[in-house]
């Protein structure tokens, strides 16, 4: 959680900018399948050059001890590395927890807690982008897709946990707005007034109807922005509704619900003018999407917060267009790949450009759903850092949010 006090501090300076061309940015960074053997050096390559970042503090000894145990666990399980990579990162995310940078004030590696948060994360990346589930060639040695599924299961698990065990903790009790990440484009945004979900999706048989159900309960409102699977969990949707909750989506997601009663704003065009939904949550949207399904781009105010989701499946020059209509929104959720440059320099035609701090919040790295070359990476995401500063455009602070952890943001 960041307190009032640290809210200007410095510590996660990444640059979210990109070039304009999705595939020129994607083609530098495509992850590649590979072998367990060659994965497994790579990762302890990198392990080793980490630790030297941790002199001085108290993850030193841990990495060092990590290194040991990994060396000597290679040698009877070769496949042990993905679960304890995993493990050793759960814990450093406890002892470096997300806050915020602004690129005006810092670049890459300048600031030392920014350097280790970078640092866990990338480290992340090594099971998590390991293997590619089906169509691969050469197809992976035996046992490394069970592997790999048994240990990103265990670590999504262990975030889900993370996650709920927020959630059951105390509602905001001022002006505050917490923020929770669930997989990948997936989040919940609480006020002491509202909770609100956008983009939840439960996959690969991690989340039994027992959490679901929890999560309808808490929920005031559920938003999808496209139709993907990897976006909306029709179970949760019908738990919504059968609880008298509104949900809201595209038109292309009617067609799951002709016979299921309950509050839902199905839209086939943009919504300009504001709506409220559930009594709570003020919403606008712009029409957009690439290729044939359509995907909104939400402006959501619930209290005194305004917040921008444009999912991940937007047509990239439309975001150009949101700020002309929409006020500028307090927080902005989009993928690092998704038109990032786009949404920021429009933020200087908002109606209110000069008296708003706004925080952009990652989504849609590390994504399991997707093949291996369609999961972006954390870094991916950090060899964009310094772009956000280029230009004297004015560009939001930044929050890297891992799946299941939280942020807390003051006004």
């Amino acid at each position: 959680m960041v307190n009032k006090n640290r809210y200007k501090r410095v510590i996660l300076a990444v640059a979210a900018a990109l070039v304009i061309s999705t595939g020129t940015v994607r083609a530098q960074y495509i992850w590649a399948s590979a072998s367990n053997e060659s994965l497994y050096s790579d990762m302890l390559s990198y392990l080793r050059t980490f630790q030297t970042d941790l002199v001085g503090e108290p993850a030193y000894y841990m990495a060092q001890n990590l290194v040991v145990e990994l060396e000597a666990a290679y040698q009877t399980d070769p496949y042990i590395w993905m679960t304890q990579v995993h493990n050793f990162c759960n814990k450093l995310e406890a002892m470096y927890p997300p806050s915020l940078s602004h690129p005006r004030v810092s670049k890459a590696y300048e600031d030392r807690y920014d350097k280790l948060r970078r640092g866990i994360s990338r480290l992340r990346d090594f099971p998590m982008h390991q293997v590619t589930i089906s169509y691969e060639t050469p197809p992976p040695a035996s046992g490394q897709v069970e592997a790999f599924t048994a240990a990103n299961k265990q670590w999504l698990q262990n975030k889900r946990e993370e996650f709920f065990r927020f959630l059951r903790g105390p509602r905001p009790t001022g002006d505050e707005l917490q923020v929770a990440k669930l997989y990948s484009s997936g989040v919940v945004l609480r006020t002491k007034d509202a909770c609100i979900g956008i983009d939840i999706c439960y996959g690969e048989g991690l989340y039994d109807g027992l959490y679901k159900e929890e999560l309808a309960d808490m929920l005031d409102v559920l938003y999808v922005t496209h139709a993907h699977g990897d976006h909306y969990d029709l179970e949760l949707f019908r738990m919504m509704m059968a609880k008298g909750k509104p949900v809201v989506g595209p038109s292309t997601m009617a067609r799951h619900f002709t016979n299921v009663e309950g509050e839902k704003h199905f839209w086939s065009e943009s919504q300009l003018e504001p709506q409220l939904i559930g009594g709570v949550a003020s919403t606008q949207a712009y029409m957009s999407g690439q290729g044939d399904e359509p995907c909104l781009l939400y402006l959501i105010q619930i209290g005194d917060w305004r917040i921008v989701h444009v999912g991940d499946n937007s047509h990239h020059e439309n975001e150009e267009l949101i700020y002309p209509l929409f006020p500028m929104a307090d927080v902005v959720f989009a993928p690092v790949f998704q038109g990032v440059v786009y949404l920021f320099t429009s933020t200087l035609a908002a109606p209110n450009p000069d008296n708003i701090e706004q925080v952009y919040v990652n989504i849609h790295e590390n994504e399991w759903h997707h093949e291996i070359h369609g999961r972006i990476s954390y870094e991916y995401l950090y060899n964009h850092n310094g772009a956000l500063n280029n230009g004297g455009r004015p560009y939001p602070s930044v929050a890297i949010v891992d799946n299941g952890e939280h942020i807390t943001l003051y006004k």
